[in-house]
């Protein structure tokens, strides 16, 4: 009853969140819906869905089709005239009762499976979304907190050779900042290929959602993740599409192998014969019965069906524990990444008063400038780590609420595809 209650919570804390609209740190949902279906994992998802739609017809109507053969013959008989003769045979072979069944049980298994795969393919798309788009992020904080530097380090070398100018610094002084200026510029050259390429991965896959202007910056706090760790565990279990995909998978492959051990008594051919003899003055009909006697070809293909259904359950206990494990780590992940952006908060502000403590120093000649680049320094680096980790712990928590469809799903509304039942079974149209 308590984790079902924290379930509850965790869905109304997720139903809350997508009533205070989309962070200011993320994409739009609605453009990330479309450019997560405009991907060609989704497309090719799309396609398996109406493949196994088509499979579940054929399996519906069955493999079974009539058969007619004509056999036109001439009889010579000796002392008499020639005879024009012929025979016709109609055959069709008729599943045997329950095989039909099975057939559509598995055609049905075979389209939850596809949509649930396709649902799985936009989650995994909104996923990469996520990823990429936190990359741009990271190298774009980065790139403007070394800009900031840049600008800084040009500030102090050409107040510092003012100074020296003027008798009051020593030039290992001025030399001192030439070099802290190359540095940075070297270390903003390298950003900015970072965030170049960023900007190219993002552009080659979702190009149809523009990249923001505003970045994370001192002012912007991430949202802690809300609600019971084991609640948006169980809820991200819950809603795993993968987790139903691999359930109907097994489910289809167990009917398969029902329908293998079916098979062994082999589905008889029904049919009638009509002959026609020495130009029609002999007739006759006929009702035709052919039995296929099964043997160890069909005693192996269902030794083999057993197999392979041994090996989706196997498969599906295993994607059941990796989707559990994964659920624990994200989740873990975003509690960890709000405590660290915090820490990393109160870094900054303590680094912040120790540089301007050494700004001040520096300008009543109390301490060298080494000392005030050291601290400066570590003003820049500490404020570069706040924004990263503030991006982080956005990034985590944003990964638990599209791991558990809480936002950038189709049908937020939701279905369980673990408990939802199949599509409905296509009419038996004979055999």
């Amino acid at each position: 009853m308590k984790r079902w209650i924290g379930l509850l919570l965790v869905m109304a804390c997720a139903a809350a969140h997508a009533a205070d609209g989309d962070d200011p740190m993320l994409p739009p949902a609605s453009l990330v819906l479309q450019a997560v279906s405009a991907t060609p994992e989704v497309h090719r998802a799309e396609a398996w869905v109406a493949a196994a739609d088509a499979q579940a017809r054929m399996r519906a109507v069955g493999s079974h089709e009539a058969q007619v053969t004509v056999i036109p013959q001439r009889r010579r008989v000796q002392g008499d005239r020639d005879y024009n003769e012929w025979e016709l045979d109609v055959a069709r072979p008729v599943r045997l009762p329950g095989k039909a069944r099975l057939d559509r049980e598995i055609g049905a298994a075979g389209q939850q499976a596809a949509r649930l795969l396709l649902e799985d393919a936009h989650h995994a798309a909104a996923r990469r979304l996520l990823a990429a788009w936190s990359q741009w992020q990271r190298a774009r904080a980065e790139h403007e907190q070394l800009r900031q530097l840049v600008e800084i380090a040009r500030r102090d070398r050409d107040t510092v050779a003012r100074r020296v100018q003027l008798g009051d610094a020593a030039e290992r002084e001025r030399l001192a900042t030439e070099s802290a200026l190359a540095q940075a510029q070297a270390a903003l050259l390298r950003a900015q290929s970072t965030l170049t390429g960023a900007e190219l991965a993002w552009r080659s896959e979702f190009p149809s959602v523009p990249l923001p202007e505003r970045t994370a910056d001192g002012t912007y706090a991430p949202p802690a993740l809300d609600g019971d760790d084991g609640a948006w565990v169980q809820l991200i279990v819950t809603r795993s599409h993968e987790i139903g995909a691999s359930e109907a998978l097994a489910r289809q492959k167990d009917a398969e192998a029902r329908r293998a051990r079916a098979d062994r008594v082999a589905d008889p051919t029904l049919g009638i014969r009509m002959l026609n003899d020495l130009g029609g003055r002999e007739r006759a009909y006929g009702v035709v019965l052919g039995i296929p006697l099964g043997g160890s070809y069909r005693r192996a293909a269902a030794l083999k069906a057993d197999a392979d259904t041994l090996a989706a359950e196997a498969d599906l206990a295993t994607v059941r524990r990796d989707i559990g494990r994964d659920a624990r780590m994200v989740v873990a992940a975003a509690r960890a990444g709000h405590a660290i952006w915090e820490s990393r908060r109160e870094a900054l502000q303590v680094t912040s008063a120790s540089a301007a403590k050494a700004a001040r120093a520096y300008a009543l000649g109390e301490a060298g400038i080494a000392e005030l680049l050291a601290a400066r320094r570590a003003e820049q680096e500490a404020m570069l780590a706040e924004r990263q980790s503030a991006i982080d712990a956005l990034e985590a928590v944003t990964r638990v609420q599209v791991d558990a469809h809480t936002i950038w799903h189709r049908h937020d509304d939701h279905d369980e595809p673990s408990d939802a039942a199949g599509p409905p079974a296509l009419p038996d149209s004979g055999g």
